[in-house]
């Protein structure tokens, strides 16, 4: 669960590089168009990362849409359609959850479904084009 955890925090919340660095990663993206387009794009201020205080996960919600909105933005440029509609599909499922739910704190039972939801969409496509470190099957084990 934790290793999960800090995959999330390390490749989409940890810092604006980082995001930058997956959207290199999972797209055939020019190096010279992702550092023209980084200014524009990347003009915010980052995010917090996700934090757990043995009972509740906190998260900062829509700094972290914002970073998958960005990453669905770079990949529509580059038409990677698999991880562009992958990602619009997330967004909306995690819209539709803070919605529901009003609250921006989950309770440790809750977390699953949520990580369910993340996976579900995104986790199949970052597992075949992530490097091997990604792909420990531990990773997947308590979902």
């Amino acid at each position: 669960m934790f290793r999960m955890l800090r995959y999330l925090v390390v490749v989409l919340a940890k810092r604006k590089l980082t995001v930058l660095r997956l959207c290199y990663r999972y797209t055939d993206m020019d190096p010279r168009r992702l550092e023209e387009d980084r200014y524009a794009i990347y003009a915010y201020n980052g995010m917090q990362p996700l934090l757990f205080d043995g009972t509740h996960w906190t998260v900062s919600l829509s700094a972290w849409l914002y970073d998958l909105e960005m990453i669905f933005h770079l990949c529509h440029i580059e038409a990677n359609l698999q991880v562009s509609l992958a990602s619009r599909c997330l967004i909306a499922d995690l819209r539709l959850w803070w919605m529901t739910h009003g609250e921006w704190t989950l309770p440790e039972r809750t977390w699953v479904h949520f990580r369910a939801i993340v996976m579900a969409h995104l986790g199949p496509i970052l597992e075949e084009g992530a490097g091997e470190s990604y792909r420990d099957p531990e990773i997947y084990r308590d979902m």
